[in-house]
C-alpha cells in the first residue's frame, strides 16, 4: 500500500515538474514575441526587415495571449477576472462527474465489452504460467496476516461473536436443514452415502474382530467368567454384523424403516418448531462450556502462531503450496477444454449478474468527484494534462508568427 502511494505522489511530482518545464518554454516563447514587436517599435525609421520582425512578432504575440487565455480559462480565471465562461473546469466540477460516469457506464461497463474481454483473458492460461501463480499467491500471503492478526483483536473477535450469535439465534436453521436432506433424498445421495458407511462398518468390524473381543473381555465384571463374557462379545458383534448385511440390502425392512426415519427427521426438522430451537440451542449449550472454549482459543492460537511464522519466514512453505495449487488449477483448466468454457461461461454470467450495479457505480464516481474540492480537482487535472497544454500555447505562438509573416510578404507583394 505504502509502494502505491509513494508511486502515485513520484508520479504526481514528475508531471508537475513536466508541466513546469512546459510553462517555461511556452512563456519564453511569447516574452521573445513581445520583446520582438517591443524593440521594432523603438525602431525610428524602420525599413521592410525591421517590419517584417514587427509582423511576425505582433502575430506571434497575438497567438500566443490568444492561447494562453484559452488554456488558463480551462483551470482558472486569467488575471482573476470574472471574464464569462471562464475557469471552466472548477465551475463545471459536478456536470464533469456526471459526464465521466456516464462514459464510464457506456464504453466500459457494456456487457458486450466486458463478455469480449472475459472471453480474451484466458484465465487458464495465466494461471498456468508459474510466474503469476507465485506472484497471486504473494498477494494471497501478504494479505493473510492482517487477517489473522486482526483475529486477535478481542473488540473484533467479541464484535463477530456477537454478531453471529444474533444471526443465528434470528435465523431459522431447523427448515434450512430439513430441506438440504429433502434435496439430498429426493436425488439418491443419501443411499450412496450410507452404502459407503456401512460397507466401512462391515469392514471396520471384520478386522477388528478379535480385538474388540479382547477388549469386551478386559471390561467384564469379576463374578463373570472370561469365556461367557467373550461368548456374549462374540454375540453382539455377530448381530451388529447381520444388522449392518441387512441395512446394505435393497428392499429390507431394516432399510425401509431406516429410510422412513430420515422421511420422518426431515419433515420434522421442517416443520417442528422444537427442532428449529433444539438446532439452535444444543451447539450453544456445547459451546458455552469453559473447557471447550479454552480448547478452541487455545488451539486457534496456536494454529495462528504457527500460520504467521510460516507466512513471515523467507521461504514461507504457504506461499509454495497456493502457488502449486494455483499452478495446478491452471494446467488443469488448459488441459480441459469444457471446464475451461464452463468457467468462461460462469464468469460472463457473474458480471451480467453484477451489471445491474452499473448504475450504483455511476452514482459513486459522481459522488466521488461531486466531493473533491473545486481548488484540488482542477489542479490534479491541470498537473496530469497541462504540460500537453502548453504545446498549444507554444504552437500558437509560432504557428502565429508564420501566418502574420505570410500575411506581412503578402501585402508587400500586392503593392
Amino acid at each position: 500500500m505504502w509502494e502505491t502511494a509513494i508511486g502515485i505522489a513520484g508520479s504526481e511530482q514528475q508531471q508537475a515538474a513536466r508541466l513546469h518545464r512546459s510553462r517555461a518554454v511556452a512563456t519564453g516563447l511569447l516574452a521573445v514575441a513581445a520583446a520582438g514587436f517591443g524593440g521594432t517599435l523603438l525602431v525610428a525609421a524602420p525599413d521592410m526587415p525591421v517590419l517584417a520582425l514587427r509582423a511576425v512578432s505582433e502575430a506571434a504575440l497575438i497567438g500566443g495571449l490568444a492561447d494562453w487565455f484559452a488554456v488558463t480559462a480551462l483551470f482558472r480565471r486569467p488575471l482573476g477576472l470574472p471574464i464569462p465562461h471562464t475557469a471552466i473546469l472548477p465551475t463545471n466540477k459536478e456536470r464533469i462527474g456526471e459526464g465521466l460516469a456516464r462514459f464510464l457506464d457506456q464504453y466500459f461497463l457494456a456487457p458486450e465489452l466486458l463478455a469480449a474481454e472475459l472471453r480474451a483473458l484466458n484465465l487458464a492460461g495465466w494461471l498456468s504460467r508459474r510466474r503469476n501463480a507465485q506472484a497471486l499467491a504473494g498477494e494471497i500471503v501478504r494479505a493473510l496476516p492482517h487477517v489473522l492478526r486482526a483475529t486477535d483483536d478481542r473488540q473484533i473477535v467479541a464484535f463477530v461473536r456477537r454478531t453471529l450469535g444474533a444471526q443465528l439465534h434470528n435465523t431459522q436453521l431447523a427448515p434450512l436443514a430439513g430441506q438440504l436432506l429433502r434435496a439430498m433424498t429426493a436425488a439418491g445421495y443419501h443411499e450412496a452415502v450410507l452404502d459407503s458407511a456401512l460397507v466401512y462398518a462391515a469392514e471396520f468390524l471384520g478386522q477388528h474382530r478379535d480385538r474388540l473381543i479382547e477388549a469386551v473381555g478386559e471390561r467384564r465384571r469379576g463374578w463373570i467368567p472370561r469365556a461367557i463374557n467373550r461368548e456374549v462379545a462374540r454375540g453382539v458383534l455377530r448381530g451388529v454384523a447381520e444388522l449392518i448385511e441387512d441395512l446394505r440390502q435393497p428392499g429390507s425392512t431394516a432399510r425401509l424403516a431406516l429410510m422412513e426415519t430420515f422421511e420422518e427427521l426431515t419433515t420434522w426438522l421442517e416443520s417442528s418448531a422444537e427442532a428449529s430451537a433444539r438446532l439452535v440451542e444444543s451447539p450453544r449449550a456445547v459451546l458455552r462450556r469453559p473447557e471447550v472454549r479454552a480448547w478452541i482459543a487455545s488451539s486457534w492460537t496456536r494454529l495462528r502462531d504457527l500460520l504467521l511464522r510460516d507466512l513471515e519466514s523467507a521461504s514461507s512453505q504457504t506461499q509454495r503450496s497456493l502457488a502449486l495449487v494455483i499452478g495446478s488449477v491452471g494446467e488443469a483448466l488448459r488441459a480441459e477444454a469444457a471446464m475451461r468454457e464452463r468457467l468462461d461461461a460462469t464468469l460472463e454470467a457473474l458480471v451480467v449478474e453484477t451489471l445491474p450495479w452499473r448504475a450504483e457505480l455511476a452514482r459513486f464516481v459522481t459522488e466521488v468527484v461531486r466531493g473533491w474540492d473545486v481548488r484540488s480537482f482542477s489542479d490534479r487535472i491541470e498537473i496530469a494534462v497541462g504540460a500537453d497544454l502548453q504545446f498549444i500555447r507554444m504552437n500558437g505562438t509560432v504557428v502565429g508568427g508564420l501566418v502574420g509573416g505570410a500575411l506581412f510578404l503578402i501585402s508587400v507583394l500586392a503593392r
